[in-house]
């Protein structure tokens, strides 16, 4: 197969990211669509109030040799508390801009539908506020055309698209299920006595992460991020934030023994989270429209599934 010569790559986390980096090398000319203020998807870091916390994806399996020397020539170390496993050095979010460094991704765009015209695909662009004015025609939703689309994004936002283009792939995207989780972000300006990770087995939370036990992460003040289990998020997925945080606080002050009020206390919500039932392929690919599917949730929800899934797509696409 030949590599085609431009390709559209909606989402710009792992998966994204590694499949842009496939097509580069085999030199194609690639730009990466991504709604959000920063490359990475859930490799994401809130910095707030002089504290850091690495909300989103908290570390790195690596069984994958490949992905191993991934990780490590790009600001990433084994984090001890894990044993084996790895992070962002000092954040995710350094392994997220470490990855996406020399790719072409215009952030804070949004993809609201897929246009085949002529052989190619045009993406209509809703908000073109956001929109950098080179990619925008004079009436202003669609972008230049590409010889191929890669979708990179939750398997509900790519089925949302791929149904209304009446793609097959939408129907195997309906199987996929991922769960929501709820993270809490806890920041202390008097340094509390507490663990660097704890898995409760009781109660709303499943993860409690020390910050500051991070590779290369600062000492001091002292930050915690705790994940809600699969279960919880679910069932209190519409619950407002602040309730959240009390419900949250409760839970981590009863499994850490941390009494002392927190400085900085929020909630955040991912709506997409784990894939409790993925799709069970690494990644599709229609060759005759030019149009493929890549991201954690086709084999596991982890951050090393999505680059398995996004180097797939990549391969498909340049052999």
């Amino acid at each position: 197969m030949t590599t085609p010569k431009s390709v559209a790559i909606i989402g710009a986390g792992m998966a994204g990211l590694t499949a842009a980096a496939h097509l580069v090398q085999a030199g194609g000319r690639v730009t990466l669509f991504d709604k959000g203020r920063k490359p990475g998807g859930r490799m994401a870091t809130r910095f707030a109030d002089g504290f850091m916390f690495n909300h989103g994806c908290q570390f790195a399996s690596a069984r994958d040799e490949t992905f191993r020397s991934l990780l490590t020539a790009h600001n990433a170390a084994v984090w001890p508390a894990t044993g084996d496993k790895y992070s962002g050095a000092p954040s995710m979010a350094a392994l997220a801009a470490a990855l996406a460094e020399g790719l072409t991704i215009h952030q804070a765009t949004h993809v609201s539908f897929l246009n085949r015209q002529s052989s190619q695909w045009r993406l209509s662009l809703r908000d073109a506020n956001n929109t950098p004015p080179s990619l925008i025609e004079p009436n202003g939703v669609l972008s230049p055309p590409f010889d191929a689309v890669i979708l990179a994004i939750p398997a509900p936002q790519a089925a949302a698209l791929l149904g209304a283009t009446a793609h097959p792939f939408a129907n195997a995207l309906a199987n996929v299920h991922l769960a929501p989780c709820w993270a809490l972000l806890l920041g202390f300006a008097d340094a509390p006595v507490g663990p660097d990770i704890l898995k409760p087995t009781d109660g709303p939370l499943r993860w409690i992460a020390r910050e500051n036990s991070r590779p290369g992460a600062a000492p001091n003040p002292v930050t915690y991020t705790a994940h809600a289990s699969a279960p919880w998020s679910t069932e209190h997925l519409e619950m407002p934030a602040d309730s959240v945080i009390t419900a949250l606080s409760n839970a981590f002050t009863q499994a850490t023994g941390i009494t002392t009020p927190a400085t900085y206390a929020r909630a955040h919500r991912w709506r997409y989270a784990l894939a409790d039932i993925p799709l069970g392929q690494d990644s599709l690919w229609d060759p005759q429209l030019r149009l493929g599917v890549c991201g954690d949730w086709c084999l596991a929800g982890k951050l090393e599934a999505a680059y398995l899934s996004g180097r797939s797509l990549g391969i498909k696409l340049t052999t």
